[in-house]
């Protein structure tokens, strides 16, 4: 066979792996949102509809016929609409995460610094005061894959690890560091991480158009989103 033929056969083999590589990474990507909407909703459900059925259940009670009564039930009160006010605001902030229209740094503290205040995460950042704009479709899109990140490498890869996040920008390039750095053995090496971790990997590079690199050291694992 000729050697331009056997170059087309390799390229027609490279382009059907490539998009078969491309279709399981958006069905893994579309999974992996079906199932946070599912928490999301499970969330709602337990939460937020439980509370506001219990405040209807208070406010239709009798009066309390003392002092000493109506302070609990004031308390009570404030604590239900406390949780009420904490899921409005968790869902708000999924629905619409907060500073998109304005700038990836102020949106992507935002997001950390609710991983950090919510599960005590031990993360530090850097994040540049100016920033070129960004269509917020796209800062919407860096958002969600670095939730994803934080979901493999913090909820599911291991416990407690430190995260540490640096935006820099210079003339025509940007690039998102995210370091992962373990305190005991992770799962890196299970076949299920691996996957996450290819497919999430592969999702970068078509969502956001971006060159997608990371490497590993003992317990320290490294990312890096260039665009």
């Amino acid at each position: 066979m000729p050697i331009s033929g056997i170059t087309l056969i390799s390229i027609l083999v490279w382009l059907l792996v490539s998009n078969y590589r491309s279709q399981r990474a958006l069905i893994w990507w579309h999974s992996r949102q079906l199932a946070r909407m599912h928490q999301e909703g499970e969330a709602i459900r337990n939460g937020v509809l439980q509370t506001t059925f219990f405040m209807r259940r208070h406010l239709e009670s009798p009066v309390p016929s003392s002092t000493e009564n109506q302070h609990k039930l004031d308390k009570h009160y404030l604590e239900s609409i406390e949780k009420f006010h904490n899921s409005v605001k968790e869902l708000s902030d999924y629905l619409y995460p907060a500073y998109i229209d304005e700038s990836l740094p102020l949106a992507i503290q935002h997001l950390l610094d609710t991983w950090k205040n919510r599960s005590g995460l031990k993360l530090e950042y850097e994040l540049p005061t100016e920033w070129s704009d960004e269509a917020c479709e796209r800062i919407h899109l860096f958002l969600m894959l670095l939730e994803e990140f934080l979901r493999i490498y913090v909820l599911e890869v291991t416990n407690n690890p430190s995260v540490y996040v640096k935006l820099k920008q210079q003339k025509t390039l940007s690039e998102l560091m995210i370091q992962f750095t373990y305190s005991e053995e992770s799962k890196l090496n299970d076949i299920k991480t691996v996957d996450d971790i290819f497919h999430l990997y592969r999702t970068i590079e078509i969502l956001l158009s971006a060159k997608c690199y990371h490497h590993r050291r003992h317990k320290t694992e490294t990312w890096y989103l260039r665009w």
